[in-house]
């Protein structure tokens, strides 16, 4: 154990060295928010937002992966709390999610017996997986966003995914090269920052990694696109197709620290709990070659200036979160959303009110009445 503990920290400090010798821009944002996932639960990302901003520690850049993205993006948009959590918890974003369903390919007797092959062989799965048909949940085609207004302090926006570098045909065979390639949409300055990033994630950091060793910046996306490509996450939703090309989530790059630190001279990052290690941490390895949990130790050994704890964020918000539910009658899987449109708002609120406290016990702040 202290030998792989030794190893870890010898990585650790590669890596740091080899992200600190990447930073020749000129950091051209004072303060970035990672925002890292969060599932369904991702209405927490308003409530550390509005801590923030209510204690003068408001970010000029937002990097956003997975759910978050659709957080960042009504952060983008609209000038103020209270109008962006109107719209997160709006009938409009509860029809929506109401839209989820099953898959109707996916019966629940394969999927079971997919878990438990991803479980006991995750390491010696050497086939690229079919990540357009291989999924769980169907998801409506028109993802609501808020329209985009101009506002003062309005923060740059760098959104998360990864492309799939195999064609649907491929999927199941034996693939040579990297599988993706780490993608983030972005746009001017911000573009113009990353540009010619190794990946993190590339297999020089984390050996039999799927992930190409170069990061790739794609400019003049829609923003719904890149939103609805970066919350792809693989095996629940069907990878999401821009112009002919095929996208996974931000998964690709969960906790991106490092893209945050070329792009800023300060960092608001959250410490996650690991990856469980029946669904989340074999998926990581069978699909994209590495251990998701190293990563995050990996990710946590890093300096950041405000490090929000989120690591209970599965035991606080247990309830507060669209769940899921065996229809063994059906033979699938299915999402449970709050059965009314009340109880729909309630859960966002619970989620705001999470973030809002996490974040300021990360600034060092008494949390005060400031409800959504």
């Amino acid at each position: 154990m202290q030998q792989k503990i030794k190893k870890d920290s010898a990585k650790t400090e590669h890596l740091s060295m080899s992200v600190m010798a990447q930073a020749t821009a000129a950091q051209p944002y004072q303060r970035c928010l990672v925002m890292a996932g969060g599932g369904f639960r991702f209405g927490y990302y308003l409530g550390m937002m509005a801590a923030l901003e209510q204690h003068q520690r408001a970010p000029d850049v937002l990097v956003a992966s997975c759910g978050a993205a659709i957080a960042a993006a009504v952060i983008r948009n609209l000038p103020d709390n209270a109008s962006r959590f109107e719209f997160l918890s709006s009938p409009q974003m509860y029809a929506y999610w109401c839209g989820l369903g099953s898959n109707p390919q996916k019966k629940l007797s394969t999927t079971l017996k997919d878990l438990g092959q991803r479980a006991l062989w995750s390491r010696f799965m050497q086939t690229a997986p079919d990540l357009y048909q291989d999924y769980l949940f169907e998801v409506p085609p028109l993802l609501p966003l808020p329209e985009p207004q101009s506002y003062a302090g309005a923060p740059e926006l760098a959104i998360i995914a990864g492309r799939v570098l195999y064609p649907s045909a491929a999927a199941g065979s034996r693939i040579g090269g990297p599988w993706f390639e780490e993608t983030v949409f972005a746009e001017g300055a911000l573009a113009a920052a990353l540009n010619g990033m190794v990946s993190p994630l590339a297999p020089v950091h984390f050996p039999g990694s799927r992930i190409a060793p170069q990061i790739r910046v794609q400019s003049g996306v829609a923003l719904t696109d890149a939103v609805r490509a970066s919350i792809s996450d693989m095996y629940y939703f069907r990878c999401h197709e821009i112009a002919g090309q095929a996208y996974i989530g931000g998964v690709v790059d969960l906790f991106p620290i490092e893209i945050a630190s070329r792009l800023a001279s300060q960092i608001v990052m959250e410490r996650k709990a690991p990856y469980d290690r029946l669904l989340g941490l074999p998926a990581v390895r069978a699909v994209l070659g590495f251990d998701g949990n190293q990563r995050i130790r990996e990710v946590n050994q890093q300096f950041a200036d405000y490090w929000v704890d989120t690591a209970d964020m599965t035991s606080a918000l247990t309830k507060h979160q669209i769940g899921k539910r065996i229809n063994w009658r059906a033979n699938r899987i299915e999402l449970v959303m709050p059965a009314t449109y009340p109880q729909f708002r309630q859960m966002l609120q619970l989620q705001w009110d999470y973030g809002y406290q996490r974040a300021c016990l990360a600034l060092g702040v008494e949390a005060g009445r400031n409800a959504a």
